[in-house]
């Protein structure tokens, strides 16, 4: 499998993080890094654009899930997700990741409902 890259872009106060490759064991180390580094700086909006990444494993559900449970119940930030697979999708339903947040059919459509939710 190729590297598993992240790219951050900030818009206003939401954090948008585009991930690119398989999220598994060592995709999911590089992906929690850069979330809690970006939490650790004090922000807790976010947009995760996973539009390049078709295939998440159980270990990468797991990571999704606990970096959602730091922003959303420990720091009372949002998150919003865009770009998934019917494959993902199923995925994020099936582990419980889609009752903690909104899926969007675009980037811009999740960064403006989240940027709402920033003030």
């Amino acid at each position: 499998m190729s590297e598993f890259n992240v790219e951050i872009i900030q818009n206003g106060k939401v954090t948008v993080v585009r991930t690119e490759g398989y999220l598994d064991d060592s995709g999911g180390k590089v992906f929690r890094d850069r979330c809690n580094e970006l939490i650790g700086k004090g922000q807790f909006f976010f947009v995760f654009n996973l539009e390049k990444t078709p295939v998440i494993n159980s270990t990468g559900l797991s990571t999704l899930l606990d970096i959602m449970v730091q922003i959303i119940d420990y720091n009372e930030g949002e998150v919003a997700i865009t770009g998934l697979s019917k494959l993902t999708q199923t995925a994020l339903q099936m582990t419980g990741v889609m009752t903690l947040c909104e899926a969007y059919p675009s980037e811009e459509e999740a960064v403006a409902a989240i940027s709402e939710a920033a003030g």
